[in-house]
């Protein structure tokens, strides 16, 4: 099994930290292992938490239909921990899921902190607005 320090220096928000940073970071994070089936964010609802996948995989569901498919590496919540709006999706476990999460007093602080990190969360947004457009273009062409 991966230490957080080992599992977070593998998502690109976090490979330009320092090993004393992503020790630090990794400190805060609750490492917790979750079973198939739980579903750990809800569209619409309000969250918290970043999560951060350190073993098995997750589905990623916008209004029922599957968006993504999560795996070692990848992340969720930011965008909640950002605009502190609802959730914009649903997440459910489909494996077993060990995952390291990290709650908005500690995540907010750190990104603001290093604006390395906060550059490749707006370079992550504009990604995923491109993605929505695209789904929303998709879902106007009659088929």
């Amino acid at each position: 099994m991966s230490t957080a320090a080992e599992t977070l220096v593998k998502v690109p928000l976090f490979s330009m930290l320092s090993k004393r940073e992503l020790e630090k970071l990794a400190r805060e994070a609750h490492d917790r292992t979750l079973p198939a089936g739980s579903v750990l964010t809800e569209e619409n609802e309000y969250g918290t938490i970043f999560t951060v996948i350190a073993q098995g995989q997750a589905t990623v569901t916008v209004r029922g239909r599957v968006v993504r498919v999560l795996g070692e590496g990848d992340f969720f919540g930011e965008m909640a921990l950002i605009d502190r709006s609802p959730r914009s999706a649903t997440v459910t476990a489909d494996t077993e899921l060990r995952c390291l999460m990290l709650t908005q007093p500690v995540f907010r602080p750190f990104a603001v902190s290093h604006p390395e990190t906060m550059w490749a969360l707006l370079e992550l947004m504009v990604q995923r607005v491109r993605d929505a457009e695209a789904r929303d273009a998709d879902d106007l062409i009659p088929g």
